[in-house]
């Protein structure tokens, strides 16, 4: 469901673009709001609520008794870091950095968007297997956000490297920073029947906090690194920024325990 939820990253990029080309960025986006008003009315309209699971005690439960569980606590960091970079690079970041340190017009971070959007629908739609391949699912979630680490790490060391460098390390990030639906998997099998609601909700919260509250500290170390160096300087700062909570993350995940229901 992620996986093609995450189509709509490939809409937004060179596609979206040529939209605001022909017909302005205020009709495009009144075109998205009705669009967006659509959706959520035929959601009203057809998608059934499941029936409600109730506790052997007749508790429904609450966020106290999620956060009771042990398993979950090593999970939430990576949950709260892993899609930070690809979301904020890419919905944030990847128009300036490719057009101060690479020149680019804005026909030309459509495209290189749109590569980054197709490696991050990609990588929704190959995690999942992924657990096949590496035994569990949390193996396969320390391989990926391993290679996302990597690929921040070359960013930040070599922010200017050319265009097709910058381009293929984009498009890494969009695939190995798709792991979500992957540590939801994890955290979900720790979850009573009872609780998978609320508790998908939580890990839920946890990546939109991270996403949001990146978003807004990034600007900070850009302004303050552009204040006091160069452009090539202060997108190694900002992907610097976004490499630390992975690596963090990755420190608790790779303490966590794994369970045979992500198997």
């Amino acid at each position: 469901v992620i996986g093609v939820g995450s189509l709509g990253n490939i809409a937004s990029a060179a596609p979206l673009a040529w939209l605001i080309e022909a017909v302005g960025w205020r009709a495009a986006l009144w075109g998205l709001a009705g669009v967006t008003l659509l959706v959520a009315a035929a959601i009203w309209r057809f998608v059934q609520d499941p029936p409600p699971v109730v506790h052997d005690s007749g508790r429904r439960g609450s966020v106290m008794d999620i956060l009771r569980i042990p398993g979950l606590w090593l999970i939430l960091p990576l949950t709260l870091a892993n899609y930070t970079a690809a979301a904020g690079i890419r919905g944030l970041w990847a128009g300036p950095y490719l057009t101060q340190l690479h020149g680019a017009d804005a026909a030309l971070i459509g495209r290189v968007t749109l590569v980054m959007g197709l490696a991050m629908v990609a990588g929704n739609f190959l995690y999942g297997p992924a657990d096949r391949i590496f035994g569990t699912m949390k193996r396969a979630v320390l391989a990926g956000n391993a290679a996302l680490a990597v690929t921040l790490a070359a960013l930040w060391l070599w922010p200017a490297g050319g265009l097709w460098q910058s381009t293929a390390l984009l498009a890494a990030m969009g695939l190995f920073g798709a792991s979500f639906p992957a540590i939801m998997a994890h955290g979900r099998a720790f979850l009573p029947p009872h609780l998978v609601g609320r508790g998908v909700t939580l890990l839920n919260m946890f990546s939109i906090i991270g996403v949001a509250g990146f978003q807004f500290g990034s600007r900070v170390v850009y302004e303050t690194a552009s204040a006091r160096g160069t452009p090539e300087q202060a997108f190694s700062a900002l992907f610097l920024f976004f490499l630390v909570p992975v690596i963090v993350g990755l420190a608790f995940y790779v303490l966590s325990r794994d369970s045979a229901g992500t198997r």
